[in-house]
This record gives structure tokens, sequence and C-alpha cells, in this order.
């Protein structure tokens, strides 16, 4: 079949899509990905083709709303060009692009949502009405629907009625084999102190603020968020200065994919401290957790429905109150305390065989082969 995955921004830092776009050429799909470029593509792997939904240039003269509208209505109009069997729109910002690319093109209508869109905390509440309308209209005339977790796909049944159950699509790695990475342990100057890692971007109600008051209540653990940058990344080292963190406190920024986990592997344990702010939050199973796991680091988590549910049943880490530091740095504690258990690194292992992709890859596939029935 021919398959359009629309994106509404540019696909080479969307590990997600790149996966998806990768199995369904692999599963002899032909596949096109019409997202919105930046001039980076070259590192995006081939199997598939790229086309730009960018509207022309004189366009981005107009207000950054308008723009928005017109780049999500040339999308459409380049998905609709291609004459698709499927339209694939991922999140709530591309179903009406590809709700219209598949009025017009008679191609069926396959909506991968990667969050629980009427539960993000949005900053105006208009925003969240226009999602949970925008939903409400469309997600019964799609033909197939995709989200990341159990949570996700059980609310959205029970809220839309839906008679099957979305797929899920967990975002499980499909990480190369580690490639070499600087010592970072030799970097920092920390030798084999514990080291606690906090993996991806820092913002608003991900716990990078507790984590910092967590680890300055420690006695010898040292810190490292990787990846993160900016404003709030700032932020959290003044916090840090503040609480006597300076030799303890480390940033380090992105890497690329083939080293990600040859720099995740030389901590001792991940962190994942979502704040209990939205639904969203409370039904997430953010990527780094099964980065970690790819990595043999067991976890500490927030105790958030999903993410306990993932750790607990698995047995690889531990859960904590997010609003808690002092809680935060008690479990970190016993966590470190545990690193050198190899009956836990075990359970990591054996986890993190079963999270991964190949094995998550086939509940995509299978969907397709029944779409193409």
């Amino acid at each position: 079949m021919q398959v359009a995955i629309l994106l509404h921004k540019t696909v080479v830092h969307d590990g997600r899509v790149l996966r998806e776009a990768g199995a369904l050429a692999d599963a002899g799909h032909d596949v096109v990905v019409v997202h919105l470029p930046r001039g980076d593509e070259a590192a995006v792997p081939g199997g598939f083709r790229l086309l730009s939904g960018t509207p022309p240039a004189w366009t981005r003269r107009l207000p950054r709303t308008l723009w928005r509208i017109i780049a999500l209505g040339s999308i459409a109009w380049r998905a609709r060009a291609v004459r698709p069997d499927v339209i694939h729109a991922n999140d709530i910002a591309t179903l009406i692009p590809g709700y219209l690319a598949a009025r017009l093109s008679g191609a069926r209508l396959v909506y991968d949502t990667h969050e629980y869109a009427v539960g993000v905390p949005y900053r105006k509440a208009a925003w969240a009405c226009l999602a949970a309308t925008i939903e409400r209209l469309l997600i019964h005339r799609c033909d197939a629907v995709i989200t990341v977790s159990d949570g996700i796909a059980e609310r959205l049944q029970s809220r839309y009625g839906l008679e099957q159950r979305p797929t899920v699509l967990r975002n499980v790695p499909d990480l190369p084999p580690p490639g070499e990475a600087p010592d970072l342990r030799e970097e920092m100057g920390i030798g084999s102190a514990p080291l606690v890692l906090h993996q991806g971007a820092v913002a608003e109600g991900r716990g990078g603020g507790n984590l910092v008051r967590a680890v300055a209540k420690m006695d010898s653990a040292h810190l490292l968020f990787l990846g993160a940058d900016g404003a709030f990344a700032e932020g959290l080292g003044e916090l840090g200065r503040g609480l006597g963190l300076d030799g303890r406190l480390h940033f380090h920024p992105p890497v690329l994919l083939t080293q990600l986990l040859s720099y995740t592997s030389q901590a001792d344990v991940g962190v994942s401290l979502l704040e209990d702010t939205c639904e969203n939050h409370r039904l997430a199973l953010p990527n780094k957790l099964f980065e970690y796991l790819a990595a043999d680091l067991p976890v500490v988590v927030s105790d958030l429905p999903e993410m306990r549910r993932l750790v607990t049943d698995r047995g690889v880490g531990w859960v904590t109150d997010p609003g808690d530091p002092a809680d935060i740095a008690r479990v970190l504690d016993e966590a470190l305390g545990a690193r050198d258990d190899d009956w836990l690194h075990e359970r990591v292992r054996k986890a993190a065989a079963e999270l991964s992709w190949p094995h998550e890859r086939s509940r995509l596939t299978d969907l397709y082969a029944r779409l193409e029935r």
C-alpha cells in the first residue's frame, strides 16, 4: 500500500515516526513522510521517502498562528497528491489535515496520538476544548487509532465510546548497538561515585527541581542531566549552586542516537519524575524509561499509574512521590544501594528484551495487514 505519514514538525528528531516509517517500509509498503523539514534530513535513514509540506517562503511573514494553519493545509494537500491508500496522522495537530487528505484521496485514516491530548496542560483552556472537539468529531471517522500506553487506550475508548480499543504501540527504542562515547566519569572527575541520570529535555512539570533538591540531601551521589539545555536547565544549575551542589551537579548536551546507550550505561540509575499535574502525565510512559532499561539501568519513577504498573510488574525499579524531595532522596539511596544486585539487573535485561522495537513493531504491521484486506 501507499502510506502517507503526516507530521507537523521535522521528522529528523522524531524517533517514533522514524521507527514506524521504517517498519512499514520493511513490511513492503511504499511510505512517504510529509513533514516540515529544517534542512538536516541527511541523518534520516533510507527505506522511505520524505516530502516537504512547508508552504511558500512568503507565508513566513504572516502571524505565526495563521502560518501554522496554512502549513497544516499544505501538509494535507501534499499528502493527497501522492494518492495514498492510507493516511497516518500523527498527533492531534495533523488529525484535521489527515481527515481532509483522506476524504480528498479516498484513503483510509489512521490516527496515532502520542499523548492523551485532552489531558495535556495547554497554556490556554481554549486549546484543550479545541482538542476535545476535534477528537470527538473525527475519531469515529478513523479506520484505526494508535496510542502509546494502555491507560491512554482505555481512556480514549471510554471517553468516545469506541467499539475497538486503540492499538497500543509503546515508544520503545530501536537503538543501534552502542557506539563509542567519552568516559563521562573521567570527564566529570567523579571516579566510581554513584551517578543518577535524568535523560532528555527538562521543563516545568518534569520534576527536575525536586530531583536537584533530593540529591542535595544525599551524601555522595552525583546528578547528570543528559540532553538538557536552555533556560530551564540554567535555572536548575542556579538552584543546585544555591544548595551547594556545584561539584555534584552536571549537564551534558544532547548526543547522537548512535552514542546514546554508551552514555546512558555509565550511570547507576535512571530517573523520570513527571509531576501529577495533568491527566497526560498520569497516563504517560516516557521514552527515557525504555532507554534506561535498554542500557541496563534500573529506574526510579513517579508514583503515577502507567509508570508504576510497568516498574512494579517487572521488578525493575522503584516509585516515589515526585513532589517530595525527601522521599526522592530516600528512594534514590535505596536504588543506589542495589546497583550491584545481579538479580535486579537480570530483571532489567529481561524487560529490555521484551520492551524493544523488534517485539513492538508487529502490532503496527499487523494493523496495516488488516487495513490491506
